[in-house]
Parts: structure tokens; C-alpha cells; sequence
């Protein structure tokens, strides 16, 4: 059934497909409570927030469409079931994203890790199959896994995606001119549909995230980027489809506790399979984390691999920037002085520098500005 035709449970509901929802998750080996029960109590609530961080999602304890639908991809281990291609309905699953990480070991898939059996997996498929000497029909059962389970070394680290897009970030030189940079401000409405913001609260962030974004542009523009500012009315797939070297996303958070505060970045990425994440993605996460705390001293909530669909949608490397709280009244009161708003811009586009830096010209954190960046490129810092 598909996940949109699912209600959004909370703690204290009761519905039929808890039952079924318990039993996938008991099989995850987490603890639901009495899996014959349809109620939502405090045992499944900890097993779903437990199930939301293994898989980088928000930890809300909410059972709405993102959770049904990462239950549903973690349904299948490899093995469990035929796979091969359709071109109505692919098939979905960890149990595809297993065998996306085998074929690339191989070298014969090179794409991101998307659970999805696309062409793309089924051309790797009949690629190895050919290859062990197995009729390549693109199906894979129990003599495909076989045969793949005999040459795959259970040892190797990474996957092609990975190592290309190091190749990618390392080939290009340093410099930022000619680059194209997407920076998307004030996307809560559009990418966290279940965080219910009022019109204030939404023109809130829209305004500071903002104010934000265009500093961050018009620093990248001054060094020679090419810098598009986005926002929660665009094409979520902007950067892949102007070619972005990196999209950054930037926001604040809410939250019921007036206490919570902080900034945080997030990059794509889940700690159930380490080789799907974006390599580039956590490492501008880190820059910009660190040069963030450095330069506004702002609680720092760290940087996180989360597999929301904002991130997981794009081939391009992204990472969301929470930057503070409008719901903790000191977060908000910096957030409204222009000069704190003018260090996270500025620690933005350094941490994007940085990302092209190599070895023993990578400075210490806090310490590269953007006017000594545009000096060395020979480009005028206004």
C-alpha cells in the first residue's frame, strides 16, 4: 500500500497497521512492545524514535509518510526476494541498496546508493552477470547472489560514488571562481511538512535565512562563483539540474521547548549503511559547523548524516544549515543583529573554501576571511 495512504500516528492513537508496523520493526530487532497491539503506546513510541535516528530521519516520534516509508525500505534484507527491473513500479529496499554497494565494490555500479533498482542497477546487474559467466537477464536471484557473494571481499570500504566524487573535489583546483553554488533559503514549509509553522514564524525564518543566503551569494559573486539563491518555492532538484558544485540550505528551527539552541549542519548520509553517504556532503558539513561555532558562538549541535528526502532527492552534494532557534529567545535576538547574521554568511562561504583546500593550505578554523580569499584570487571583495 503506498505510504501516502497511511494516516500520521502519534503516541496514544490506535490503528490497524501498527500491528503489521510492529511486526517489520520487531524483525529490526527493536523493542515494539506487545506486537499484537494496534495502540500506540511508550514502548513503540521509543522503538520509532529509536528506528527515525538508525535511519537519519526526523526524531519526532511521529508515524507519518517519511517513517512509513523508510519502514517499508527496511522491510527487505538481500535475499529475501527476487530483484530485477521494473520500469512501472521499480522495487525499493535495503535489500536494492545492498546490492548497489556489492556491484559497486565491483566497479560496475558508480551512482549514489538510492535503494532504488533503476536502469542503472539493472545495467550493473547484467554487467557482473556476463561477467560470472551467468546468463545476464538482469535478474537477480539465488545464482546471481551466489556468484556475487564469491568475488565481493567482505573487508572493502567505500563504494565508485564515493571515491568519483573525492575525484571530482580534488581535480578542479582550489579557487571558487567558475563554480556554481545554489544557496536555499527558508525551506521548512517545503521540506519538513510536519514542523507546522505559523505565517509569522514562517515569514520569520523566510526573512532571516534570507538576509543570510544573500550575504552568502553575494560574497561567492564577488569571488567569481556563480551564486543562485533558492528558496521554499523553487525546484528542490536545482542543483542538479544547473550542474551545482554544492548546495547549501539554511534555516532555523522550532521547537516546543523554549530552552532548546544551537546551530547544526546535516549532509546525506545514515548510520545503517556508511557507504551511502556523501563524502563531500560531511566534509563541507564539518567546515561549515566548525567555522559557524568558531565565529558566532552559537551552541554547537554538530554535524549529522540524516536521510531526509531534501537531501537524499539530489546527486548534488547538500548540506542543511540550522542556524539557531526562533523559538529560544536568545537564538532569536542574535539572529535579528545584522553583524551575527554577517559571521554565519561569512563562515559559509569560508567552510565552501575550504572544502577545495588541500593539505597545508587548509587554514585554522576561524581564523580565512573572505577578503584575504578574494586578495589571493586577484577578485575585488566589496
Amino acid at each position: 500500500m503506498p505510504t501516502s495512504l497511511f494516516p500520521t500516528l502519534r503516541r496514544g492513537d490506535s490503528h490497524p497497521v501498527l500491528q503489521v508496523t510492529k511486526s517489520q520493526l520487531a524483525r529490526l530487532g527493536l523493542p515494539v512492545g506487545d506486537a499484537e497491539s494496534d495502540e500506540f503506546d511508550r514502548t513503540f513510541d521509543s522503538a520509532i524514535r529509536e528506528f527515525q535516528q538508525q535511519r537519519g530521519i526526523v526524531c519526532d516520534g511521529v508515524l507519518g509518510p517519511e517513517t512509513f516509508s523508510q519502514v517499508e525500505l527496511a522491510r527487505f534484507r538481500l535475499g529475501d526476494r527476487v530483484l530485477s527491473f521494473d520500469p512501472v513500479r521499480p522495487m525499493r529496499g535495503d535489500d536494492v541498496a545492498e546490492l548497489q554497494t556489492r556491484l559497486s565494490r565491483l566497479g560496475m555500479y558508480t551512482e549514489r546508493l538510492d535503494f532504488i533498482f533503476g536502469p542503472q542497477t539493472d545495467a550493473a546487474v547484467r554487467d557482473a552477470q556476463q561477467n560470472l559467466g551467468i546468463q545476464p537477464d538482469g535478474i537477480v536471484g539465488p545464482a546471481t547472489l551466489h556468484a556475487l557473494s564469491g568475488v565481493v571481499r567482505s573487508g572493502s570500504a567505500g563504494t565508485v560514488f564515493a571515491l568519483r566524487e573525492r575525484v571530482r573535489l580534488t581535480a578542479t583546483g582550489a579557487s571558487l571562481a567558475g563554480r556554481v553554488f545554489v544557496i536555499e533559503a527558508g525551506t521548512t514549509p517545503r521540506d519538513f511538512t510536519a514542523l507546522h509553522l505559523s505565517q509569522e514564524q514562517a515569514d520569520a525564518e523566510a526573512r532571516i535565512s534570507g538576509d543570510i543566503a544573500r550575504r552568502v551569494t553575494g560574497r561567492l559573486t564577488a569571488l567569481g562563483a556563480a551564486a543562485i539563491t533558492a528558496d521554499a518555492r523553487s525546484d528542490p532538484r536545482l542543483g542538479d539540474e544547473l550542474g551545482a558544485a554544492a548546495v547549501v540550505s539554511i534555516t532555523q528551527d522550532h521547537s516546543p521547548s523554549p530552552v532548546a539552541n544551537g546551530v547544526a549542519t546535516y549532509y546525506f548520509g545514515n548510520s545503517v549503511r556508511e557507504q551511502g553517504l556523501s563524502p563531500t556532503g560531511r566534509r563541507l558539513s564539518s567546515f561549515i559547523q566548525r567555522e559557524l561555532t568558531a565565529r558566532t558562538g552559537f551552541t554547537d549541535c554538530r554535524a549529522h548524516a540524516a536521510s531526509w528526502d531534501s537531501l537524499s532527492i539530489l546527486r548534488t552534494p547538500k548540506v542543511h544549515v540550522v542556524a539557531g532557534y526562533l523559538s529560544n529567545a536568545e537564538d532569536a535576538r542574535r539572529l535579528s543583529d545584522d553583524t551575527v547574521r554577517d559571521s554565519m554568511a561569512e563562515a559559509i562561504v569560508v567552510a565552501l573554501q575550504r572544502l577545495y583546500l588541500q593539505g597545508e593550505a587548509d587554514p585554522e578554523t576561524g581564523t580565512l576571511s573572505v577578503t584575504a580569499i578574494a586578495e589571493a584570487t586577484g577578485k575585488t571583495h566589496p
